[in-house]
């Protein structure tokens, strides 16, 4: 009878054994599967990163660049630069002086061929769109930063408001100093 328990105790043991083996395996196994998802997202995500910032440049910008319009209210403009990203897409940071009623005018009458997906008039907004393109440009293009340092200025200003009024095919965002009257004012071509 001992020898019995003996024999029925070693292959509860071992059955144990392989048990925790086979788990350790399979725990081994998927602990190496997310590893090299990762460290393969990665690889592709900088390699993406790497090719979209080399094609990516900066230019000096006019508001009479973008919008063509004669009836573009006058502007002391004060900073501006374009970032063009492949493919064709950009985003404009200008900042200048001009009449908060008539720039908002300006943009509420725009004309544009998709006015299901444009805003009918500027609306008032709490700024997130412009913070997420600083944040985006932070993270994901970081030297670009100091090309448009003057647009960060806004995180500092405590008097302001912000507007858009998305006109396809470019998405307008203005940020105002109201004590100083400067108008940050982005421009980003839409993402079809």
């Amino acid at each position: 009878m001992k020898t019995c328990v003996k024999i029925i105790f070693t292959i509860l043991i071992v059955f144990c054994s392989c048990q925790r083996a086979k788990k350790k395996g399979k725990e081994l196994i998927e602990k190496s599967k997310t590893e090299i998802a990762d460290v393969s997202k990665r690889a592709w995500k900088k390699s993406v990163n790497f090719a979209f910032n080399s094609f990516s440049s900066t230019e000096r910008v006019n508001l009479s660049d973008i919008y063509s319009d004669d009836n573009i209210p006058e502007t002391d403009e004060i900073k501006s630069v374009q970032i063009n990203f492949p493919p064709n897409f950009y985003s404009c940071y200008f900042k200048y002086k001009s009449d908060k009623t008539e720039i908002l005018e300006f943009l509420s009458n725009l004309k544009t061929k998709h006015s299901d997906i444009s805003d009918a008039e500027t609306e008032k907004t709490d700024g997130s769109e412009m913070k997420k393109n600083l944040e985006f440009i932070e993270r994901e293009m970081p030297e670009f930063k100091k090309e448009i340092l003057f647009f960060y200025e806004i995180k500092n200003i405590e008097n302001i408001e912000f507007y858009r009024c998305n006109k396809y095919p470019n998405a307008n965002y203005l940020a105002l100093d109201i004590d100083k009257g400067i108008i940050y004012h982005l421009i980003e071509k839409y993402w079809d």
